[in-house]
């Protein structure tokens, strides 16, 4: 086809990758232009004998209308052939932007092919579409409905089952009892066999409450048994914990201690919070303290809790962990 007779679209430019690369190329459309066909109006009156039978607008007539737009005539037979290709060429041409039409049917300028008849099947077909899809959502929302009410039936009855006796409520208490117990006697035997390893020979004695248990140590070699910052008594400590917690024990606090040392270490952190903050008012700088397991932190930041001139926070990774305090 020549330029002109075709109209071109740039749907999408080319997108270039680095150093040049294409890495899409330019989609563009093009469609036929339609061809106008002006037909040569009837010109020619037909005699009385002649025959009845439709006159070609084609046909080279004798005597044109004047002031008509007609193709040219021609009287030679072969101006005629010339004209009669013509035509053809221009139809041949109609034919083929038809097909290019029929073919590219979902382009936003195609025209649509079908007959009435065709739309009308197509309705048909969609509205019985939309009513089946209807009925399998009434069907899907009734299963479901019937899925939500039987377990909602399977829930009431199982919160029923659950729903002990106040004999199997007693004796599960006592089942966990029992089991606490035996865990607690498997750690400090644990223990006592690691301290018996350090060459620390010492007796253990456990007293449970809410949320956990402490065992003390009785021995003759306190300071070994602590060591030195309570170094040696945190990590069996950690010990203790880690085999209660391998033992199904979830949230369960162990605490170790030796002739009172927790709480005379409590004592020691508490002036050590006091003297830190007035060292912080003092000075206008925050200070950070030494690394400490997260129950002597937690002693930090209660007693400086109701300070108002100065804040706590945790800083650094475990175990490598202490306490800021800063100025507010």
């Amino acid at each position: 086809m020549d330029r002109d007779k075709v109209a071109i679209t740039v749907v999408s430019e080319p997108v270039h990758g680095w150093f040049g690369r294409l890495k899409k190329e330019a989609i563009v459309d093009i469609t036929i232009k339609p061809v106008s066909v002006t037909k040569t109006p009837q010109s020619a009156k037909v005699s009385a004998g002649a025959s009845t039978g439709a006159t070609s607008s084609r046909t080279t007539q004798s005597k044109p209308l004047k002031n008509a737009k007609t193709s040219p005539t021609f009287d030679h037979p072969s101006g005629q052939r010339v004209a009669a290709k013509r035509d053809e060429d221009i139809e041949r041409n109609v034919d083929a932007t038809a097909d290019v039409r029929q073919r590219e049917g979902d382009h936003p300028h195609a025209k649509s092919s079908l007959t009435s008849a065709e739309v009308a099947d197509s309705v048909a077909a969609s509205a019985e579409t939309t009513s089946t899809v209807s009925a399998t959502a009434t069907m899907s929302g009734a299963v479901a409905q019937s899925q939500a009410a039987g377990l909602t039936d399977s829930i009431t009855s199982m919160s029923a089952t659950t729903q002990l006796t106040p004999e199997e409520l007693k004796a599960r208490q006592q089942a966990n009892q029992a089991r606490l117990d035996d865990n607690l006697e498997a750690v400090a035997n644990y223990l006592l066999d690691a301290l018996e390893q350090l060459g620390i020979s010492a007796d253990a004695e456990a007293e449970m409450y809410h949320h956990g248990a402490t065992i003390t140590f009785m021995t003759e070699q306190e300071g070994l048994l602590i060591g030195r910052h309570g170094r040696t008594l945190n990590a069996l400590q950690v010990l203790g914990n880690t085999f209660m917690l391998r033992q199904g024990m979830q949230h369960f606090e162990l605490m170790l201690d030796v002739a009172g040392y927790r709480e005379r270490r409590a004592s020691t952190l508490r002036r050590l919070a006091d003297n830190t903050a007035r060292d912080v008012i003092a000075g206008g700088e925050p200070e950070l303290l030494d690394p400490m397991p997260a129950y002597e932190r937690k002693v930090i930041h209660t007693q400086l809790a109701k300070n108002t001139h100065v804040t706590t926070f945790s800083q650094g990774r475990e175990p490598r962990r202490g306490v800021v305090v800063a100025p507010r």
